[in-house]
């Protein structure tokens, strides 16, 4: 690339500047090279490097996974409320004073069990000598959690025969099962298919879960209970899909899938998800 103009001045403080320019200009190019050559250089390394090697980006997903409290807690919770309020005194002509975020109060519904503090008895003493009387109370709320509670279900069958002949005896009825000879309750398997498909718990994950509790129940043994609860539930789908089919339009996402040991087909031969959303308005 020619810096020089082809019309070069006579003057040499004119040739001074161009040279001290063209010198600047291959200066900013040099090092703008050797920038691109350090990016080429770690695009290399990420892409072909030992696994070990490769550098984490900060703003990666498999990063955020880890410090995901952290950058919670930074951001401001919402205080709708709060905010409308400042907006007020601020029409008003008001300084607004910063407030904190208004907390929002938990559900009425919720099962509500009293703890009621009392003073030490050594304090309801007066210093007159009277003792103390209640004349109020202060009341808070608290969010707690049971944990999870694994039992076992004991059916006991009855069995009834007659003493003053022969008949054959006869046993009480069990409630129908979703699973028939199966380890797994209703609960259970409400539970296992709410954390794989709305909480998004991988199987193996869930095996962990119950092996905490002491329950050793293996995956395999999960997915096929996952199977069967499908095929008990197929005419609730079907009603779902005659509902999506009432609306005029179908939205649908393609997703590309692998499915190890699938009969018939090769490992690494892809397979196809689609998900649909739609119905009336």
């Amino acid at each position: 690339m020619t810096f020089m103009p082809d019309t070069r001045p006579d003057d040499p403080l004119l040739l001074k500047q161009l040279l001290l320019s063209a010198n600047e200009q291959m200066s900013a190019k040099d090092a703008r090279i050797e920038q691109l050559q350090e990016q080429v250089a770690l695009l290399r390394q990420r892409l072909f490097g030992p696994k070990s090697e490769h550098s984490i980006d900060p703003d990666s997903p498999q990063l955020a996974m880890f410090n995901e409290a952290e950058q919670l807690a930074e951001e401001p919770a919402p205080a709708v409320e709060a905010e409308a309020q400042e907006i007020a005194e601020a029409e008003e002509g008001v300084a607004p004073i910063k407030r904190r975020g208004k907390r929002q109060p938990l559900p009425a519904e919720l099962p509500r069990i009293e703890v009621v503090h009392e003073l030490p008895e050594h304090e309801l003493s007066c210093a007159c000598g009277c003792r103390k009387q209640a004349i109020g109370e202060e009341v808070s709320e608290q969010l707690d959690i049971v944990p999870m509670q694994i039992r076992v279900i004991r059916h006991i069958r009855k069995v009834y025969a007659c003493r003053g002949c022969e008949t054959a005896p006869a046993t009480a009825d069990k409630p129908a099962q979703p699973i028939e000879k199966s380890l797994a309750s209703p609960g259970v398997l409400a539970m296992l298919l709410t954390t794989k498909y709305v909480d998004g718990l991988p199987l193996h994950r869930f095996e962990k879960v119950l092996a905490r509790h002491g329950v050793g129940i293996p995956r395999q043994t999960l997915a096929r209970w996952a199977i069967q609860c499908a095929g008990q539930l197929q005419p609730v789908l079907n009603l779902m899909r005659d509902r999506l089919l009432e609306g005029p339009v179908i939205h649908c996402d393609e997703t590309r899938v692998q499915v190890l040991k699938e009969p018939g087909r090769d490992p690494s031969s892809q397979s196809w998800m689609w998900v649909q959303t739609g119905g009336p308005p």
